[in-house]
């Protein structure tokens, strides 16, 4: 290990390029959004879940506008963190960056190996016969992605873009068979209706949004990029554009593939596992464990890019001086150890807390995919927050940016439609207050945001000078 002396550490040389910008957003679970979650948009919008998945699509290209914005002006490793930072006020620059890091850490930093290990163990003993616990092959899953972020973030992104080509293709093929042979009834533009009305649509769109939570994660490698203002906001629209195409596609087979009437009778809840039926059905048994083995290839790809995202995070803070110093630490490869190792360890310790916490929820979940969903909930509340919170301060960075006329009212127009996204998200989410355990989701979030709040009393109250100098070398 190696640690720069200099009051500013810095991480690798600028020798990233738009390629990896795109492959580090690309990463963030396409191919495992659309095996998880197109199911729960089908489930409340019915045959019209396409039409849902094209309106959060909408909300989450407003949502790439915004970052774009910020990243056309503020470059740093720790993105949100300087982008609130720089654009508003110190303060809540600070408060932003605690809850947008604790989100990622219990999303794809964290509570990710818990749906690995889970996954994994399941295709081990399905598919290879071999029986192995699934808190061994989510600790496994943790040393890969540790040993690809530990020597370097080239190697990382391009092992990133490998798997989410590799988890890509599977289905990609069942959709092109669904389609040509016409799912259960043919082809229809009945699905970009609203078929079972508006109401039921836009239920769908709640869930649909979050097939994008993530698309901001090329920002955090700005400071090793060539060109970052230029390639980000690029990278950051062209991926949720490819992104909506594949969500688009697979909703549309997906839902044809069922079939209108077998959707009314429940055919997305009754499936355990809705695309590896539709593999079988439609192209044959043989493709359904390539499905499995592609989620799980994208869970992979998903976790090493939120690590790249949460260890430079935690890396930016400590430069400057939010955290303790020793979190600077960088190792001889010019990447973030101690960021890398605080997600390690917090990985490590939510595989052992649902270990040790063998529990049964009234939603019969296994124990420790009641924990994923648990801690992916937290996530995301988190994360969206702060989705909200930039794209109000968009609105005062156009101001002042464009001044008034016509040009800044087009521009303020698209990012309140991105902040549409997270209220929608809260309402679907809140109303009515998910039951036990669901619940804990939402009051682990309100925990975590209490949690940011002492911290940043505590660095008021030691260090003012660092919260009144925050991410200046973003400017």
């Amino acid at each position: 290990m190696a640690t720069h002396a200099s009051a500013k550490p810095t991480l690798g040389p600028r020798n990233l390029s738009f390629i990896h910008a795109v492959g580090q957003t690309l990463a963030i679970g396409p191919i495992f959004s659309a095996g998880v979650l197109i199911g729960l948009v089908g489930t409340v919008a019915g045959f019209s879940a396409p039409l849902s998945i094209l309106i959060g699509s909408l909300g989450a290209l407003a949502l790439g506008y915004v970052v774009s914005l910020f990243a056309q002006t503020y470059t740093g490793a720790g993105a949100v963190y300087e982008y609130l930072a720089r654009s508003t006020t110190t303060s809540l620059g600070v408060i932003a960056a605690g809850i947008y890091f604790l989100g990622t850490l219990f999303t794809g930093s964290g509570g990710i190996y818990l749906a690995i290990g889970f996954f994994g163990s399941n295709f081990l003993a399905e598919y290879l016969n071999l029986s192995l616990s699934p808190f061994i092959v989510g600790l496994l899953a943790l040393v890969l992605v540790f040993l690809l972020n530990h020597y370097g973030v080239r190697i990382t992104i391009n092992a990133v873009i490998t798997f989410a080509i590799l988890a890509a293709i599977p289905f990609v093929i069942l959709a092109v068979a669904i389609v040509l042979q016409g799912g259960a009834a043919g082809n229809t533009l009945r699905t970009f209706l609203p078929v079972n009305g508006w109401g039921a649509t836009l239920y769908g769109v709640l869930y649909a949004v979050l097939l994008f939570v993530g698309f901001e994660a090329a920002a955090s490698i700005s400071e090793e990029m060539h060109s970052p203002k230029s390639h980000i906001p690029i990278a950051v629209l062209l991926t949720i554009m490819i992104g909506t195409a594949f969500y688009a596609l697979m909703g549309y087979a997906s839902t044809i593939g069922f079939g209108e009437q077998a959707i009314t009778a429940g055919a997305w809840q009754n499936a355990a596992s809705p695309f590896h039926d539709l593999a079988t059905q439609y192209v044959g048994s043989w493709l359904a464990p390539l499905v499995d083995l592609a989620i799980i290839l994208d869970m992979l790809s998903l976790a090493l890019a939120f690590m790249v995202t949460t260890a430079r995070g935690v890396f930016a803070l400590a430069r400057d001086r939010l955290l303790p110093r020793s979190f600077t630490a960088i190792s001889r490869h010019h990447t973030p150890l101690a960021g890398n190792l605080v997600v390690v360890a917090w990985s490590i310790f939510l595989l052992a807390l649902s270990w040790l916490w063998n529990w049964q929820g009234t939603n019969h979940l296994p124990p420790i995919m009641q924990w994923f969903s648990i801690t992916a909930t937290t996530g995301s509340f988190l994360v969206e927050l702060i989705y909200l919170l930039l794209a109000i301060a968009a609105v005062r960075l156009i101001i002042r940016r464009n001044g008034g006329g016509f040009a800044a009212f087009w521009r303020c127009a698209i990012v309140l439609v991105g902040a549409l996204v997270p209220l929608l998200a809260f309402r679907g989410a809140l109303w009515p207050f998910p039951a036990y355990p669901d619940s804990l989701g939402a009051w682990l979030a309100l925990l975590s945001i209490l949690l940011v709040g002492g911290w940043y009393l505590a660095l008021r109250a030691m260090r003012p000078e660092a919260i009144e100098r925050a991410a200046l070398h973003a400017t």
